[in-house]
């Protein structure tokens, strides 16, 4: 699969999805920070559909950003595959198809939330009380989907920074494991609505993700060289 590939050009690839990964991150954590706790929940509520008012826009720019980031790391998934080097496994072939399907399922997912939300939250205000309680009984959307978008992705993070544990700065590797455990726990938090959880992680990737990038990004342009 390595035959006939440019490498150096997918490196350099890699660093600038990383580098637009980290970006996009940082702004959805500080959109997160700021989001009311209903909000957060996923939970359908009529709090959440007045939270939902002033935080429409965050709400929008947050799960494109999450769209852009999932698509920057699909390029970060491929350009660590070519740093095998040809000397793969069977696993680390299936876990490199499994992050890329979950990142594009997360795609999928950020452009679905960011446009129904939204539009539902609009009819909520111009219906009337017995159709509210039907749309707080369907909800808004189902947070076991981040168990494919985050949860998948997580594990292969895990598993890229342990195969490559001699290969990268033992900084790069252990915020790699971090953020892939990080996203594991989301996924646990936002399923079982530990909502002092989801704002720990947040608070945690404020300083983890610049960290990652600086480390990823730093890594990835050497090797282009």
């Amino acid at each position: 699969m390595n035959q006939g590939v440019n490498k150096q050009s997918v490196y350099s690839m890699g660093a600038v999805c990383v580098y637009i990964t980290g970006f996009c991150y940082l702004l959805i954590v500080l959109c997160a920070l700021i989001s009311p706790k209903p909000i957060a929940s996923y939970i359908a509520s009529k709090n959440y559909f007045i939270d939902f008012e002033w935080y429409r826009n965050y709400f929008i720019l947050l799960k494109y950003l999450m769209a852009i980031a999932n698509a920057m790391m699909v390029g970060v998934v491929i350009s660590l595959f070519f740093l095998s080097e040809g000397k793969t496994t069977g696993w680390f072939i299936f876990l490199s198809i499994l992050a890329i399907v979950g990142l594009g399922i997360g795609m999928f997912q950020s452009i679905l939330d960011g446009t129904q939300i939204p539009h539902l939250a609009m009819q909520y205000e111009k219906a009337s009380p017995i159709i509210q309680h039907v749309m707080i009984a369907f909800g808004v959307a189902d947070p076991a989907i981040y168990i494919l978008s985050l949860g998948i992705p997580g594990i292969w993070l895990i598993f890229i920074n342990w195969v490559y544990r001699k290969k990268f700065p033992l900084a790069l590797v252990v915020l790699g494991i971090a953020w892939g455990l990080g996203s594991i726990i989301t996924v646990v938090a936002h399923l079982f609505v530990i909502i002092w959880l989801i704002y720990f992680i947040a608070y945690s990737a404020l300083i983890g993700v610049p960290l990652w990038t600086f480390f990823q990004g730093k890594y990835l342009r050497k090797k282009a060289k």
